[in-house]
């Protein structure tokens, strides 16, 4: 004959097994296909290499000189909601090119790791108004907003500039809209690497 304790316990059992069941079969939906949509699909892009006799030190010394940087003061004015403001700043402050650094990646620094530095940054480098023009048809298209410029020191004592032409990285969201955008991309970024290194 059971007793009332006995019938306790087997009562909790019964709900802790119930419990993790149901917080199993949750999990494991979770994890399943079903549970996502995910679609994939390949992409074909132009990666573009040019070199010049420039030495690295006067490159980096113009590009850091002629490219403004996305900073704090932009920030602040999307922040407050001035957007008139922030307009006319953005555009002035992206003169001559149509760009700006938005960040420096050391990655000739971070070398240091594997034993020897090395004279290389990556400059992530765009324009924020050609940026949301993009984004508005595609938000994916923030993906590769800004774009990303490696610029190193080359074994012949010149400079290397590698990146991937903007408009065939944006070309896969087939809008016209942002294809012109990337089009007009790709000669701001060729005109600046040609003025840093004449």
């Amino acid at each position: 004959m059971k007793t009332k304790g006995s019938n306790q316990k087997i009562t909790f059992a019964c709900l802790t097994a119930l419990f993790l069941a149901v917080f199993i079969s949750s999990s494991t939906l979770a994890e399943t296909p079903d549970a996502l949509t995910v679609t994939r699909k390949s992409v074909s892009i132009e990666h573009v290499t040019i070199k010049t006799r420039q030495k690295y030190s006067v490159v980096k010394s113009r590009i850091e000189s002629g490219v403004k940087r996305l900073d704090e003061s932009h920030r602040t004015l999307l922040k407050e909601d001035k957007i008139a403001e922030l307009r006319e700043k953005l555009k002035s402050d992206a003169q001559p090119y149509g760009l700006m650094i938005h960040y420096v990646a050391t990655h000739g620094d971070w070398l240091a790791l594997e034993g020897e530095r090395r004279n290389g940054v990556v400059y992530h480098i765009g324009n924020v108004a050609a940026a949301v023009q993009m984004t508005k048809y595609a938000f994916g298209a923030g993906l590769y907003a800004p774009l990303r410029l490696a610029v190193y020191e080359n074994t012949e004592g010149g400079t290397t500039f590698e990146y991937d032409k903007p408009s065939s990285e944006f070309k896969q969201f087939h809008n016209q809209n942002i294809d012109a955008t990337a089009e007009s991309l790709d000669g701001k970024l060729f005109d600046l690497i040609k003025s840093v290194s004449e």
